[in-house]
């Protein structure tokens, strides 16, 4: 029996199930500990959807505001003890400011009244991230003053989704930084194995060279036709100006794909577009983690992406009104596909209650569609 190949082996792999079923039923423990959702907006599609994920409700909170316009959030449940995770989006057309002293506001009171046990803030697009270095004197770096702050106010932990820069990391003690590249990477694949294409990962400036190599390292390799560049150069005094000044790599007869961490007015993804569409590129497909959708020079943002040479554009709802102001706009249907991310941030805080790393929770997903939905697809119907 000792010798028996067949029988050793069986054993081996009775004691393997029996450990990974100990280890399962240890993280099941650990994340039904106490655990609170609670949400900075009063009316939050993605955190609701969160909450349905975990099986939760978010906690009753109302926000108070006085005549003279201050503002007061009300948390109407007992949080003492509990690991609480504050989910903390910013509205359509609503002031970034408004959003994060809101926030601010609630860690405050979970930390001093409330008594919570953890604070963790779930931040999906994060404040002023783009404002991570000076560009002249006298500027402030504006997103080291938000991890300054509202980790003053209590904060113990921050969830956040591709970040503009990844320096920005060391501004927190504790952090999780989720990218959405393995997301993208696995969307695209899909796609390209279903039309038989091969796809030329484009990065629309020098700052995205980073975030280009993330999406190569995350693509099926046979999906992959060639890298290739666009240096922009934005020009002195304007905000919204770039000059175009060179395309480094070759697009001819391929599908372009270029993605980038945010998408505000749209000026370098159209550009870049532009520029792979004049280097024969047969079709371009954008792809955004954050999407502000904002106008300038005197257009609209839906007039600018249907004069634009960009086939598709990708999205997420890292700012999740923005959704239902895609499905309710023709313009913007026709060329914008819709990704919900929900769940992967609802696993995400699932992996940190039971104490995984965020590489470790991708790499044990069998199918990467499991942190994803897809809810509409350029040119077709809400799904």
């Amino acid at each position: 029996m000792e010798n028996d190949p067949e029988l050793r082996a069986w054993l081996e792999r009775l004691v393997e199930a029996k450990v990974k079923a100990a280890l399962d039923a240890e993280r099941e423990a650990r994340f039904r500990e106490t655990f609170a959702l609670i949400s900075v907006r009063p009316a939050d599609p993605l955190a609701e959807t969160i909450a349905r994920l975990l099986d939760r409700r978010l906690v009753d909170v109302d926000i108070v505001t006085f005549g003279d316009g201050e503002k007061k959030p009300v948390i109407r449940e007992n949080l003492s003890g509990k690991n609480v995770f504050v989910i903390a989006t910013v509205g359509m057309g609503e002031d970034p400011d408004v959003s994060f002293a809101n926030t601010c506001r609630l860690v405050s009171a979970l930390r001093r009244t409330c008594k919570a046990g953890r604070i963790t803030v779930v931040a999906p697009c994060l404040w002023y991230q783009a404002q991570d270095k000076t560009h002249a004197r006298r500027e402030p770096i504006s997103v080291r003053d938000v991890a300054d702050d509202i980790t003053r106010r209590g904060m113990d932990h921050i969830m956040v989704v591709e970040l503009h820069s990844e320096q920005i990391e060391i501004a927190f003690d504790s952090f999780d930084h989720l990218k959405v590249t393995p997301l993208f990477a696995d969307y695209l694949s899909r796609r390209c194995r279903e039309h038989g294409d091969r796809v030329v990962l484009i990065s629309p400036d020098d700052g995205g060279v980073r975030t280009r190599e993330e999406l190569f390292k995350n693509m099926s390799a046979e999906c992959i036709a060639g890298l290739a560049s666009v240096h922009q150069l934005r020009v002195r005094g304007q905000v919204d100006a770039k000059e175009v000044l060179e395309f480094v790599g070759d697009v001819e007869g391929r599908v372009g794909v270029i993605f980038d961490d945010m998408l505000r007015s749209g000026t370098t993804m159209f550009q870049a577009a532009a520029e792979a569409k004049k280097q024969g590129a047969k079709r371009v497909v954008g792809a955004v983690a954050h999407f502000f959708g904002f106008g300038s020079r005197g257009k609209t943002f839906e007039e600018k992406l249907v004069e634009s040479e960009l086939d598709e554009l990708i999205i997420t709802n890292t700012r999740p009104d923005y959704f239902a102001r895609v499905l309710d706009t023709p313009e913007l249907q026709a060329k914008i596909t819709l990704l919900d991310i929900s769940p992967y941030l609802a696993r995400a805080i699932r992996n940190y209650l039971t104490g995984g790393t965020v590489k470790d929770m991708i790499q044990r997903v069998p199918d990467r569609r499991e942190l994803y939905q897809i809810l509409h697809a350029a040119g077709a119907g809400s799904r």
